[in-house]
């Protein structure tokens, strides 16, 4: 399979099917958003916005922990109430690592975005909860990136008058371009690159939507949350034929 052969040993993983799959698109999805938002940006004859600038930092610092993750082959608990029984037994692991940069990353966007303080609280929950929901879709090919795609396009269009076009639309770019070889199960994601696809996801709730539709945003990203945690996301698209014919939608199997 294409990438198989030059992927480092430690990035190899196995998908649904058995099959060895390099990690490596997240990689290149980080990349392209990066270099694609400061293109545009030039391109626009503007400077990133401060806004912005937050979230790609946040891009970059969970992109690094889901590379961690990827690396050291998602050693300890699996889940985030695993990682947080983990915690509570003295064990940290490389989730815990992701969580804490999901957190930080969402109390940091809140700050600067401001308002009162039920928004506040309401971004700091749907930013590193959307980023967990992402990586938990990350198991069947182009799952994680059709939903980010899903998520992007009405962001964008949304954010034209905020200050996130450049960030949503690199990141539709970059979710576009790397489909094809997930579908195709010539690479996928890995955590360095679902993690930072949700934060993008979640941060663009948290910028685009006005307080009462964020407040139902944050409390539908918990309630899927606990049904990762239980039922399974996988059990609950198979179980909704519009759900699993989108999930199914260019597969291979």
């Amino acid at each position: 399979m294409l990438f198989v052969g030059s992927a480092p040993r430690r990035l190899l993983r196995r998908n649904h099917a058995g099959r060895m799959v390099p990690a490596v698109l997240g990689v290149a999805l980080v990349g392209g958003v990066i270099a694609g938002a400061l293109a545009a940006g030039l391109a626009a004859g503007e400077n990133v916005g401060r806004i912005e600038a937050v979230v790609l930092i946040g891009v970059v610092a969970m992109a690094a922990a889901g590379l961690a993750d990827d690396v050291l082959g998602h050693r300890g608990a699996r889940g985030l109430l695993g990682h947080l029984t983990g915690l509570l037994r003295g064990q940290v692991s490389t989730g815990l690592l992701k969580l804490g940069v999901g957190v930080g990353a969402g109390i940091v966007l809140a700050v600067a975005l401001g308002g009162p303080p039920v928004r506040t609280v309401a971004t700091a929950v749907v930013v590193p909860v959307a980023a967990n929901l992402w990586n938990g879709l990350d198991v069947r090919p182009g799952r994680s990136l059709k939903w980010g795609i899903v998520a992007l396009l009405p962001l964008l269009a949304a954010s034209r008058e905020v200050g996130y076009g450049q960030v949503a639309a690199a990141a539709l770019g970059g979710a576009v371009g790397v489909l094809p070889f997930d579908l195709l199960e010539r690479g996928m994601l890995g955590d360095a690159g679902s993690n930072p696809l949700g934060l993008i996801a979640g941060a663009g709730l948290a910028i685009v939507l006005p307080t009462p539709w964020l407040l139902v945003a944050a409390a539908m990203a918990v309630a899927l949350q606990v049904a990762a945690e239980t039922v399974t996301l996988s059990r609950l698209i198979e179980g909704a034929p519009p759900l699993r014919w989108f999930d199914r939608l260019g597969r291979q199997v």
